[in-house]
């Protein structure tokens, strides 16, 4: 048996890793796609205020204990629960109640004395429910109404409780107006889709390059198996070359398999795009699997086996499909974290992508970003290759 057929036959043996990296992982960043897209197709929906029911047990009495409970009463539903420690617990277990409020003896006393004295303004006891997001929201719409009344006691050193609850509830009536909006697309529906699926991409071809392709190069870096082969008639370049095109030809089907379950999946929206764009966007996909072909290769020539191999795929896979923008985009991050993407493979490989589907054209200015990228892309992994290749030359010497 051929040397090539042979390193094949190493990645025969271990089908699961294909299907779980290959196959899998692609499957999901297609319905992750596909989800998004329905989304973001539909028309957005009117701005409304999150609802809740809440329940007010004023023991104060208070016209600004009173005014608390009218302006809560405005945004949220209030539900009547009796002020005993049963009726209380009883609303909060079942759901009757998002949020119990309590308001404690003196509040609206204590309140002023503290704002006029600089002195940390007493709360609102509040119970959350079982609905944590509705009860949260209702908290923090009850701690404004205190700062607001806080800050004017604290602004108008005569003003009695009733002054003081009127200009809370003046302050905390005013809302800034809300509108929806659909987010602006450079290349549109269909463009965006492909290149979210591109971006998410490259976390299935790293992790199922570096594991699949790894194994390939420590099952036939084993000195066992290197003194029976060096027996045979093959020279050694011979033999290493078998190899590498072995493995170069799976990275190229791992490639393969995850375009073509993109290809199947968004379909529709790649045929409302330029085939020519599609296809040099994929093609920039399939630049980018040399890069975890090398970080393979760099692996094994430390030693690297298969559960070393395992860990590597995931944590670079997650790493640099994070730094291209897959999970957020990069407009969303920190300058330093921006900064960083600059010097992962995935960065430049998602530029040659967003180059070509959001052109209208192929311009000379589009093709010479797109070409720029993408040997940029090239220069990573042949850098990593050259580390890797050293690295096993000093081993072997």
């Amino acid at each position: 048996m051929s040397t090539f057929k042979a390193a094949l036959r190493v990645v025969a043996a271990h089908p699961l890793y294909l299907t779980i990296y290959a196959l899998v992982i692609s499957l999901m960043g297609a319905f992750i796609v596909l989800a998004s897209s329905a989304s973001a197709s539909s028309e957005p929906a009117e701005y409304e205020p999150y609802a809740a029911d809440i329940a007010i047990v004023d023991r104060d009495g208070s016209p600004l204990s009173q005014a608390f409970a009218r302006h809560m009463g405005d945004l949220y539903t209030l539900v009547d629960v009796a002020d005993e420690p049963r009726e209380l617990q009883d609303a909060i277990a079942t759901g009757r109640a998002d949020c119990v409020f309590v308001v404690p003896e003196g509040f609206g006393d204590e309140l002023v004395r503290a704002a006029r004295a600089g002195d940390e303004l007493p709360q609102i006891e509040e119970a959350y429910g079982v609905s944590t997001q509705a009860s949260a929201l209702s908290g923090v719409e009850a701690a404004r109404f205190s700062t607001l009344a806080g800050s004017a006691a604290a602004l108008d050193g005569g003003a009695g409780l009733e002054e003081v609850a009127a200009m809370a509830l003046s302050a905390a009536a005013e809302r800034a107006d809300v509108e929806v909006h659909a987010a602006p697309s450079s290349g549109g529906l269909a463009a965006d889709s492909v290149k979210l699926y591109l971006q998410f991409g490259s976390y299935a071809i790293t992790s199922s390059v570096i594991v699949c392709v790894g194994l390939v190069f420590s099952a036939m870096s084993r000195p066992e198996l290197e003194r029976r082969l060096g027996a045979g008639p093959q020279s050694p370049a011979a033999r290493d070359a078998a190899v590498f095109a072995s493995c170069l030809v799976l990275t190229l089907a791992v490639c393969g398999l995850s375009s073509l379950v993109g290809a199947v999946a968004l379909r529709d929206y790649i045929a409302a795009l330029p085939t020519s764009h599609v296809a040099l966007a994929f093609v920039a996909n399939f630049a980018f699997g040399l890069v975890p072909l090398s970080i393979a290769y760099l692996c094994t020539s430390f030693g690297a086996r298969e559960e070393v191999l395992n860990a590597v795929g995931n944590i670079f896979g997650m790493v640099m499909s994070f730094l291209g923008g897959a999970w957020i985009p990069l407009s969303f991050m920190g300058s330093g974290v921006a900064a960083a993407a600059h010097f992962a493979p995935t960065f430049w490989t998602n530029q040659a992508i967003a180059a070509v589907l959001d052109a209208e054209a192929l311009t000379p200015a589009v093709m010479g970003s797109y070409f720029t990228s993408v040997g940029i892309t090239l220069l990573f992994a042949v850098a990593i290759a050259a580390v890797g290749l050293s690295v096993a030359r000093g081993r072997r010497a």
